[in-house]
């Protein structure tokens, strides 16, 4: 739940999508494909959007380094990077 596996659309500049490099921070903890936990409230940078923004391509680097497709619901925008 919260981790999706795969989406097939790719929106480059969907005006309901986050930008990439935009920051966001987990809604509830998120278990990596690896077996780790990243914790509510860890925060990565968008590097990919899928589906017009239902889920987002996410790397983390605290506290430990991930990258992660997690849905939009489980996110939360900490910082909107401006182009």
């Amino acid at each position: 739940m919260g981790h999706v596996s795969t989406f097939y659309r790719r929106a480059e500049d969907a005006p309901t999508a986050w930008p990439e490099l935009s920051v966001v921070a987990l809604a509830r903890p998120l278990e990596t494909e690896t077996g780790d936990v990243l914790p509510v409230g860890s925060q990565g940078t968008i590097v990919g959007t899928w589906a017009a923004g239902e889920a987002y391509e996410v790397e983390f680097l605290e506290p430990f380094q991930a990258l992660e497709t997690i849905e939009a619901a489980d996110l939360h925008l900490v910082e909107r990077w401006a182009r």
